[in-house]
């Protein structure tokens, strides 16, 4: 079928379980604090644009400013921005024990915990496109910017308890925006944590499932760091320095947390005098216990999701860095993630970015959040069928045509799959803000073509098609330029009538939706009980619906709830959205 459209294209020249449990530990209070979340505020917007939110990841001795730049391009594109997710990784402060233990207001330390978030999911987020996970804050919650912060090495912690960490950003985001998916992007260390929540099924939410849609790369060490320690701030004796070391100096043995080892100083000797503060690995506890840690590298490979990774090539740094082709601080066959899996799709989302460095001495490894273009490719739509993006009825969505990695697709396919209840007729609506043709198709789940259509150049079109009950594709497809990232299309999928079901649909309907506090239903059938569920799966509330029909759901909190309405001969599921 993509054959035939690539054909069609060329003549068209085209361990927390809800959100009332997400504890946030009490910042030190400060100006500094308070002047960020106003911040936070003025810059926000309220729509979601993006199917699945993004979460922004950074790196080893950085924070989440590092993508700045970033947010301010796709808040400049419409989408929309939701806050900042801290969470310390030392709480504790003590650099020679680790744990995987959060704090939270009944075990207040008891025993010692190391993970602590300092973001009130109430207050200090909202429903948007994009968020910030951000690990440089200190044990009292305070950031750098405060005269007062004290360096605990958070964001040279463990990669095991960044996974810890990311699962507790991953329910905030899921249960704040109602979307049942995430897209992670990380750089450098950042990608690292996404693999380690992601290949680490204890780390996935309380439904048993990890809710990633894609993984995002850039400068990742996937292989390991074998270069310079640049800065001086970095800690050679932490534990993330420590997880990302393709092998030790004095011991010579493969990095235990990437290719697997036991946790003892003997195998993990990196240094004659001053040695790793740890080596639990595992963040068990328990310090040498010689536990055979299963690497990274050596998990089962997840295929349920899109991956895309970025490798930077300096063209600048050779004297710095003789003999080393890469960013300048990671090599890039450490960096190419196709060297430590090879179930990635034929066409792989691989994109190499040559550039000189701002600073060559520094290298082009902190340039790489700073490329929106070969980040924007990074952030594309699926290509393939099976992973598409899922959408909704009455949402305007926003995407992207953005190049293409070489050998992949000379057009870019952006897939997106939606469910239809029932037999219906449905209304399409695109803008194409772009400057070339749009074409757009339909398909069913046996890729059956169901229609197909055309959008012009900087136009608006509708178009309306009858469609039975069942899944289905919907793919845009363009030839991409070098800018036509730049120029986002939209579009949104109507309900106009439902052609099998009018009785049905006419007899029963629960309003208001969107709701502040209660939700009536209107129908023949009197209903019994409702049991609602979170986007997580989790079952917040049962309890027996009124005389007079009438569901109260003042006390959950805002995001989207699934309603199962029955009596003892009927069901029905219902989507509402709690404001």
């Amino acid at each position: 079928m993509k054959q035939i459209l690539l054909l069609i294209s060329l003549i068209l020249t085209s361990s927390i379980t809800n959100a009332q449990n997400l504890v946030a530990k009490p910042r030190f209070e400060s100006a500094t604090i308070k002047s960020k979340n106003l911040l936070q505020k003025n810059i926000q917007t309220l729509n979601q644009k993006l199917p699945y939110p993004i979460i922004f990841i950074h790196g080893l001795d950085s924070s989440s400013e590092t993508w700045t730049d970033m947010r301010t391009h796709l808040l400049n594109n419409g989408l929309s921005w939701g806050g900042e997710i801290d969470i310390c990784l030392n709480d504790d402060g003590n650099n020679y024990t680790s744990n995987k233990n959060v704090w939270t207001s009944t075990n207040n330390n008891i025993p010692a915990a190391d993970i602590a978030l300092y973001t009130n999911y109430a207050t200090d987020l909202i429903a948007a496109d994009c968020y910030f996970l951000n690990f440089n804050i200190d044990n009292f919650g305070r950031l750098p910017s405060d005269g007062s912060f004290t360096d605990v090495l958070s964001n040279e912690a463990a990669i095991t308890k960044q996974g810890v960490a990311l699962k507790i950003a991953i329910q905030m985001v899921l249960l704040k925006t109602g979307r049942d998916k995430v897209i992670l992007m990380g750089h450098s260390m950042g990608g690292l944590a996404a693999r380690e929540y992601i290949q680490n099924y204890s780390n996935w939410q309380i439904d048993g499932n990890h809710h990633v849609a894609k993984l995002i790369t850039t400068g990742t060490p996937h292989g390991g760091f074998t270069g310079i320690n640049l800065s001086p701030t970095i800690n050679s004796r932490s534990e993330a320095y420590r997880d990302l070391k393709k092998s030790y100096v004095v011991s010579g043995s493969n990095g235990v947390y990437l290719f697997g080892g036991y946790e003892n100083y003997s195998t993990m000797n990196n240094n004659y005098a001053y040695n790793f503060y740890n080596v639990d690995v595992n963040c068990n506890g328990i310090d040498e216990d010689n536990t055979n840690i299963v690497g990274l590298n050596n998990r089962q490979w997840r295929t349920e999701l899109d991956y895309s990774y970025i490798v930077g090539e300096c063209t600048n740094c050779s004297n710095a860095y003789p003999g080393m082709p890469g960013d300048g601080i990671v090599k890039d066959e450490n960096a190419n993630l196709s060297n430590f899996t090879n179930q990635l799709p034929t066409h792989k989302n691989e994109f190499i970015y040559t550039a000189d460095a701002i600073n060559p001495i520094y290298g082009l490894h902190s340039d790489l959040p700073l490329a929106i273009p070969v980040n924007m490719q990074g952030l594309d739509e699926p290509n393939e069928y099976p992973l598409s993006y899922g959408i909704d009825f009455n949402q305007i969505y926003k995407a992207f045509i953005t190049q293409q990695p070489d050998n992949g697709y000379p057009v870019d396919f952006d897939d997106f799959k939606f469910t239809i209840p029932n037999d219906a007729s449905f209304n399409i609506t695109i803008n194409n803000s772009y400057l070339s043709n749009l074409p757009f198709q339909i398909l069913d789940t046996s890729f059956n073509l169901v229609y197909t259509n055309t959008v012009a150049p900087n136009s608006t079109n509708s178009f309306t098609q009858t469609l039975s009950a069942g899944q289905y594709y919907i793919e845009f497809y363009a030839t991409p330029s070098s800018t036509s990232y730049l120029y986002p299309y939209t579009f949104i999928i109507q309900n106009t009538l439902s052609i099998d079901n009018n009785l049905v649909d006419s007899a029963f309907s629960i309003y208001p939706n969107p709701t502040n506090s209660k939700v009536n239903i209107k129908s023949e059938i009197k209903f019994e009980e409702v049991e609602i569920y979170n986007v997580l799966g989790q079952k917040v509330l049962y309890s027996k619906v009124s005389e007079n029909q009438e569901i109260d759901m003042s006390l959950l909190q805002s995001g989207t709830y699934f309603l199962k309405i029955k009596n003892d001969k009927t069901v029905r599921n219902v989507k509402i959205i709690k404001q």
